[in-house]
């Protein structure tokens, strides 16, 4: 019997199942979308924890430790990027302040009109077309195999593997019959603006202007309950008129491509361990909402050190 199977190749998927597969354990990967079709497509993939603490907190430091040494690795997609990141009201200063290479708090002369903090801060952000087929490369070449199948239950492969892994981001409301999960819709878009040097994040106003590897992704929305995938122009429209009030230059951009997307909600994530069959049992590891790479590699750890509890130590 092989020993983990993977459900899913979003970022959450592909982080675990490296993950997994480093430690030496045989592990595959089965999904219903490759990972070039998958919601982390869509994500704006900026490494951002200002808010998080407990579990949220542990996670998002791994990943940092991740992250940043692959801004140096050429064709990981991974970047190191300037951001104005402001706020509405006052905020501390940031907890990883001594974690990453450059925050500065903005003075109060120079934040835009209507914010009222804000800090300089240099952080990893990530391109997804490059970084996921930087990820399922590393996979492939180290013997995993991604393969398409669409599952109804997690029981389909209860007798394919001893652990499987379920990464299946909104779609585990059915596939784990968990209805807590719900679609945050996002919708975003990239352009050609080389001229933009530096990021900026508001998410008062949900501004987003990223750099990144493939060009300069601007947005977003961020709607729950909504399933609908649809390009919507008028959403499209509204956010370019915002990101242009903060760079002008933006105002009639190049667009590369959009991207629509549905975040997998809930009201936390779950990353625990379910029993499925006798002879097999699941960890669970979806409900990341809009921070995925953020959260990614720390979740990844936490599942390594689940299946090692459920396998013996790494083989």
């Amino acid at each position: 019997m092989l020993d983990i199977i993977v459900i899913g190749s979003g970022v959450i998927g592909l982080s675990a199942a490296l993950n997994l597969q480093s430690a030496g354990y045989q592990t595959r990967i089965l999904t219903r979308d490759l990972p070039q079709s998958t919601a982390s497509m869509a994500a704006g993939a900026l490494w951002s924890a200002t808010d998080l603490d407990g579990d949220l907190r542990a996670w998002a430091e791994v990943s940092l430790r991740r992250f940043l040494p692959l801004t140096e690795v050429a064709g990981s997609g991974v970047t190191l990027q300037r951001f104005r990141e402001v706020y509405a009201e006052p905020m501390p200063t940031p907890w990883y302040q001594d974690q990453i290479p450059f925050c500065k708090r903005i003075d109060e002369r120079d934040l835009p009109r209507g914010v009222r903090g804000g800090y300089l801060i240099d952080a990893p952000i990530i391109a997804p077309p490059i970084y996921l087929d930087y990820l399922q490369s590393q996979f492939e070449s180290a013997g995993g195999t991604v393969e398409t199948r669409a599952l109804q239950s997690l029981d389909e492969v209860a007798e394919e593997a001893t652990v499987i892994v379920n990464c299946s981001g909104v779609g585990a409301r059915d596939l784990a019959g968990d209805e807590s999960v719900y679609p945050i819709r996002g919708q975003t878009m990239l352009v050609a603006a080389p001229q933009i040097r530096e990021g900026f994040m508001y998410s008062g106003d949900v501004i987003n202007i990223f750099p990144r590897a493939d060009g300069v992704l601007l947005g977003g929305i961020k709607k729950a309950h909504d399933w609908d995938q649809t390009i919507d122009p008028a959403i499209a429209a509204a956010f370019l008129e915002k990101c242009a009030r903060v760079e002008p230059s933006l105002a009639e951009p190049k667009i590369l491509r959009q991207f629509s997307g549905l975040r997998p909600g809930r009201h936390e994530v779950r990353l625990e361990v379910e029993k499925l069959s006798p002879d097999c049992r699941v960890i669970h590891n979806y409900g990341h909402a809009a921070i995925g790479y953020t959260l990614s590699w720390g979740c990844a750890e936490d599942v390594l050190a689940l299946a090692q509890e459920l396998l013996g130590t790494s083989k």
